[in-house]
């Protein structure tokens, strides 16, 4: 029998949680609720625990844990992190097939002695160091969609040899530019939509993972990236169950399913209830429930999708991978 997906939610996360990111996460939960999804037998759900300073400390300094206890988010991030880590360790125990985490305060922002954007420890390298430690998990995948660099994630672990961070952020800010067998930055057209960013995370996730085969694929996925959303792109709401399928396809072709999909930025909380209603279904194998792609994507120019193309056949040729 197929395991089931597992969802990690606290009523924290909405009332501690940073003001910008919470206001959308216990809309979302109750919508699972409503639309019978949480009641599924493909679906187990779970209230996140807090993680321990023990932890903590193997990913971030004894400052920067005090100044999260003093900023008056502590509580949130705890479970964010607790969330989090209990998902990779369902994962990678086989109680659940793969893991859906809410978090009250993101983390891809959180360095190891400093945080901002809403983010105050990283949840990703949390995770990360608890399976290394406690089951010697050796190589993770991890693909982040955000919008937003993810320059905590990079301080964190990047100097781990069994880490590859795939990073997709708006071109139109500040961004990372790296290109290297394990660390990937993908500065894409704020102005992409769903043709472009979609076939973009094929192109680059699909190959990469068959080349480096993984234990375990993260997916750092922000609803951010919506049009209707204060992130850079565009993507309307089919964006998402279609890139969950493109991680499912990974997942099971390289690590017998094994994917943990972290909750990261957004505000809106129209599209959080249907952004994340799609992927869990996704996950659960459930079928997507209409209200949750009832959008159009937008238009894209030639301009942006041949930008967008450029960009992916220069970082497949710099990486020597093959094109699907």
């Amino acid at each position: 029998m197929k395991k089931p997906t597992l969802i990690l939610y606290h009523p924290l996360m909405a009332v501690e949680g940073y003001p910008v990111l919470a206001g959308r996460v216990q809309p979302a939960f109750e919508y699972l609720q409503e639309t019978g999804t949480l009641d599924s037998t493909h679906v187990k759900f779970e209230e996140a625990p807090e993680t321990n300073e023990k932890l903590l400390l193997q990913v971030h300094t004894p400052r920067h844990i005090r100044q999260v206890k003093g900023s008056g988010y502590d509580p949130a991030s705890l479970v964010s992190a607790g969330s989090a880590v209990r998902a990779g360790e369902a994962v990678w125990q086989g109680e659940a097939a793969n893991a859906f985490a809410f978090t009250g305060c993101a983390g891809h922002h959180a360095s190891r002695d400093s945080f901002w954007g809403f983010c105050y420890y990283n949840n990703s390298a949390l995770l990360v160091r608890h399976l290394q430690q406690a089951h010697g998990v050796k190589r993770f995948f991890i693909v982040d969609t955000d919008p937003h660099p993810g320059d905590g994630t990079r301080d964190t672990l990047g100097e781990d040899e069994g880490i590859y961070h795939l990073n997709f952020e708006a071109s139109f800010r500040e961004s990372m530019d790296t290109v290297t067998t394990r660390h990937v930055d993908v500065p894409f057209p704020s102005s992409s939509s769903d043709e472009s960013f979609v076939d973009a995370v094929r192109r680059l996730v699909l190959p990469w993972a068959r080349r480096i085969r993984p234990d375990m694929i993260l997916w750092n996925m922000g609803h951010d990236a919506h049009a209707l959303d204060y992130g850079g792109f565009n993507l309307s709401l089919q964006a998402f169950p279609a890139m969950t399928d493109i991680l499912l396809q990974a997942a099971e072709e390289v690590c017998s399913g094994r994917l943990v999909v972290l909750l990261s930025g957004g505000s809106e909380v129209s599209v959080a209830k249907h952004a994340i209603s799609g992927i869990v279904r996704k996950l659960a194998r459930l079928p997507t429930l209409p209200a949750d792609v009832d959008d159009e994507p937008i238009k894209e120019s030639e301009d942006t999708k041949r930008v967008g193309r450029e960009i992916v056949n220069r970082i497949l040729t710099e990486l020597e991978l093959e094109d699907n």
